[in-house]
């Protein structure tokens, strides 16, 4: 066991030493806890909202259970699409497997070992979730002492049973799925497997849904007492049993903890067995080679020559579809939002009833909506804001290169904004199929989001210029633990964001061409100005002085 331990505290040091590190970084901190602090009552209120309003409707019936029940299935549905992918990127693709192989240790030890930061981010979003939660409802229900801390044990446990899940499920596709022969494409199946997934499980969940038949059976466990929690957590029983741990009274309450707790410790023998058996023949699979012979013509067109910046921007792209976590972080992450969106308009019931929604607001306000909810979405794509970060340690090989720098940081803006046109696409039929906007309305919208795809590119890749993350041995690394898709939002969303505020309630500025034109403008001189920034810091070859 002492060499498992071993595992774990090296895994936590790779990931989160500060070696190196200047204290910049804590500076950045404080200012972003500083900017999130108001946010964190905001967000606090909303929960205690939630579940007070929840709570008083559901209590008279006898039903308040269900609230704790919802939020044990939140949770696991979250935690497993989340372990989906960590449990992909730290297992099979990591930087440090093959250093590890080698070692005298069990593969279960190294499972161990690497599920250590895969836990810790879930207990990071467990605990922002699952605590406002259980306080909230705790004051609401006057609970006792004993159901804090029963409350507070159970959290220890509350990750294990869906990272299990998601961990036996992706060991078994790695180790029996031939995917050796095609390295490069198996990286993004994960991806687009957890994209897929969710959108079907919503697509099936709302095709199946009867509302007839919903009301009937919502009547007929209303009358029992907890009907409706066991309604809902159905499908999942660990839910019935942790809610029951919480809210019934007596040692029939110690009864349910206890049973929770052994499942989840069930489940940890399980993922230990399950993963000495299956964990290194997936991962020796996945180090193997493709060995493909290229015809002399194929090689020929390959080696042609090609303009530098198409040529880098065809390698940004590669990198980025090719490597599970920046496809996941990069690409499925920006085009959640939007695909969900529209496919959740696409099946409303009251689809036809959505068209024109916009007409309730002036020219002037739709397209300001428009503009604010599309500058959003792009700033939360982190392309931009890896673009340095994601060379790692083989940055250093540009300067040797006989290549401008100024063409290398073109083609990683570039990029950003190219897979930034998939989310503009995507928002687009929904404006035209769901919203049914004017023709005009939607030219003028367009040409803004060309304009914002590109401001959002340009800042994030000076913002990561400036404080990038190049020492990593997991991929995961380049997104996790810093600041800087929180400063993104900072400094290309919120300032825009307050202008547009300022426009809205400005009355001289009125009709929807004098707004565009408006917007218009100010996206320029901000690009302009980002652009002298970055083209300073070139001037400077600060790119030098990256470390």
């Amino acid at each position: 066991m002492s060499k498992t331990w071993i595992v774990m505290k090296n895994m936590l040091k790779i990931h989160y030493s500060r070696a190196g590190n200047n204290n910049s970084q804590i500076i950045l901190l404080s200012i972003a806890g500083i900017f999130l602090f108001p946010f964190l009552f905001f967000y606090l209120g909303l929960i205690n909202n939630a579940v007070s309003g929840l709570y008083e409707l559901l209590e008279p019936f006898g039903q308040s259970s269900v609230i704790i029940g919802l939020l044990f299935l939140l949770l696991t549905a979250l935690l497993f699409i989340i372990s989906f992918v960590l449990v992909i990127s730290s297992f099979y693709f990591a930087e440090d497997i093959n250093s590890f192989i080698p070692l005298p240790i069990q593969p279960y030890q190294i499972l161990l070992g690497k599920a250590t930061v895969p836990l810790l981010y879930l207990y990071v979003t467990t605990f922002a979730i699952y605590f406002p939660v259980l306080f909230y409802f705790g004051s609401n229900s006057n609970a006792s002492i004993v159901y804090y801390l029963l409350g507070i044990i159970l959290f220890v446990f509350l990750p294990f049973i869906p990272f299990v899940l998601a961990a036996i499920f992706v060991m078994f596709i790695m180790r029996f799925v031939n995917i050796a022969k095609n390295k490069d494409r198996s990286k993004v199946l994960g991806g687009i497997f957890v994209l897929l997934m969710i959108i079907l499980l919503n697509v099936v969940v709302r095709l199946n849904a009867n509302p007839d038949e919903m009301m009937e059976n919502f009547a007929q466990f209303i009358q029992e007492k907890d009907g409706l929690l066991q309604m809902i957590t159905a499908a999942y029983p660990p839910a019935l049993i942790g809610s029951k741990a919480l809210t019934v009274a007596g040692w029939e309450s110690l009864l349910y903890f206890l049973l929770m707790i052994s499942i989840s410790i069930g489940f940890i023998f399980l993922f230990i067995i399950v993963g000495q058996k299956l964990y290194l023949g997936g991962v020796l699979g996945i180090n193997v080679g493709n060995k493909k012979n290229i015809s002399s013509e194929r090689l020929h067109k390959k080696l042609r020559k090609h303009p530098v910046w198409l040529s880098y921007l065809q390698k940004e792209l590669r990198i980025i579809f090719r490597t599970p976590t920046f496809f996941m972080q990069c690409v499925v992450q920006s085009l959640f939002g939007p695909i969900f969106l529209v496919i959740i308009l696409m099946m409303d019931s009251n689809f036809n009833s959505l068209s024109g929604t916009l007409d309730q607001f002036s020219y002037k306000q739709q397209i300001l909506i428009l503009f604010a909810a599309t500058l959003f979405i792009l700033s939360a794509n982190a392309t931009g804001i890896s673009s340095i970060s994601r060379e790692g340690k083989s940055w250093h090989t540009n300067l040797f290169l006989p290549l401008d720098l100024k063409q290398v940081f073109l083609s990683k803006i570039a990029a950003g904004w190219t897979i930034n046109l998939v989310s503009i696409l995507l928002i687009a039929i929904g404006l035209i199929v769901v919203l049914d906007i004017s023709w005009l309305l939607f030219s003028l919208w367009l040409a803004l989001s060309f304009v914002a795809s590109w401001f959002t590119s340009l800042m994030g890749t000076y913002l990561d210029f400036s404080h990038p993350k190049l020492h990593w041995t997991d991929e995961q690394e380049v997104f996790k633990a810093r600041l800087i898709g929180f400063l993104a939002l900072l400094f290309e969303f919120v300032p825009l964001g307050i202008i547009v505020v300022i426009i809205w309630n400005t009355p001289f500025v009125q009709g929807g061409i004098v707004t565009f034109v408006l917007l218009l403008l100010l996206m320029f001189i901000a690009t302009a100005l980002v652009h002298y920034l970055l083209q300073k810091k070139i001037s400077n070859k600060d790119y030098q002085k990256i470390i």
